[in-house]
């Protein structure tokens, strides 16, 4: 078997019949291109294990035992490229070291030949760090590939009309389907594990691009991008904004500072209570329970403080697997 030139990091939450889908269509998305794929289970309860067990026993699949966040899992399967081999790893360092690694969601299906696309397309640019693919929706229309790092205009604006970064051509790279060069990480390390869910993408891109690196899109390469097929399941619908007003504290305070991150909160936090007043106000005078809602909502966020983790959300631990937060089970594929 050649050796690889991409590692596929696949992400599975709960949708077992979307990451067979995405399975399905890598060969054709990799002609020409040798490649590997790593599973990374997120405590799925609806038979995602057992369906890569009798669809695709080539692949290899680590089974967590406790819920981790985006960057967290990818990175089980990240460290061990760029790990110093004279240290142990959390798993066996491999014999060959790809020089790519393919980031990608379980709510995502490949076009043909779109890993092939983007692998020539940093093959002939050395200096390019990380490329992402056209994004397209389920009717086919193109979306945004790169947008606007956050500041403190763009983040008042999202907590005043939720309306949140636009495209912009020297942005970041959407982390849904992101090829990555291995040397790069190597040098500027993996995700950001403080970032459970949002702007770990933004963070890399950012650390990427100020160590030298360029950033790219690939408009030959597509891939279909359900979008948020696992963040807003039951039961996540709650805990999801929140950690999105963590992690956006959190990227603002790693690279903009403590006195901005602050006061982003601050004003943002006065703009938030307003909404849910002016939400309330208006669930009183009409009765009406969707201005209610929104205003239960808007109001958790008002009050959290995004300083602090947000505790784990009731699914978020496989009692019949055993095991502590971050512990894993692997499956070796067969070739």
């Amino acid at each position: 078997m050649p050796v690889a030139d991409v590692l596929i990091s696949i992400v599975n939450h709960e949708n077992r019949e979307l990451v067979r889908a995405c399975l399905l269509s890598l060969p054709a998305a990799c002609d020409g291109v040798a490649w590997e794929v790593t599973v990374v289970d997120n405590v799925s309860g609806d038979g995602s294990l057992e369906m890569l067990e009798r669809w695709f026993p080539e692949v290899r699949v680590i089974a967590n035992r406790g819920r981790l966040g985006f960057g967290a899992n990818h990175n089980q399967v990240l460290r061990p490229l760029i790990a110093d081999p004279a240290r142990p790893a959390h798993a066996a360092r491999p014999a060959h070291r790809p020089r790519y690694v393919l980031i990608l969601n379980d709510d995502t299906t490949l076009r043909a030949a779109a890993v092939t696309r983007m692998v020539e397309l940093l093959d002939a640019n050395p200096t390019m760090a990380a490329v992402v693919p056209t994004i397209l929706d389920e009717e086919g229309r193109a979306g945004v590939s790169r947008i606007a790092y956050p500041d403190a205009r763009s983040a008042w604006r999202c907590d005043w009309t939720d309306r949140t970064e636009g495209p912009d051509p020297d942005g970041f790279l959407q982390g849904c389907c992101l090829l990555l060069r291995v040397s790069a990480i190597t040098e500027v390390g993996p995700f950001d594990e403080r970032f459970f869910l949002f702007y770990e993408d933004t963070d890399l891109s950012r650390r990427l691009a100020d160590a030298g690196w360029s950033l790219g899109v690939c408009p030959e390469a597509e891939v279909v991008h359900l979008g948020h097929a696992s963040v807003f399941k039951p039961g996540l619908a709650e805990v999801t904004p929140k950690q999105g007003h963590r992690s956006r504290y959190l990227y603002l305070r790693k690279h903009e500072g403590w006195a901005r991150a602050e006061l982003v909160t601050l004003v943002g936090r006065v703009l938030l209570l307003v909404r849910a007043a002016k939400a309330t106000a208006g669930a009183t005078l009409r009765h009406n329970p969707t201005s209610s809602d929104r205003a239960r909502r808007l109001l958790a966020l008002a009050r959290l403080n995004p300083r602090h983790p947000i505790p784990p959300d009731p699914l978020a631990a496989a009692p019949a697997r055993g095991g502590a937060r971050g512990d894993v089970a692997t499956r070796p594929g067969r070739r």
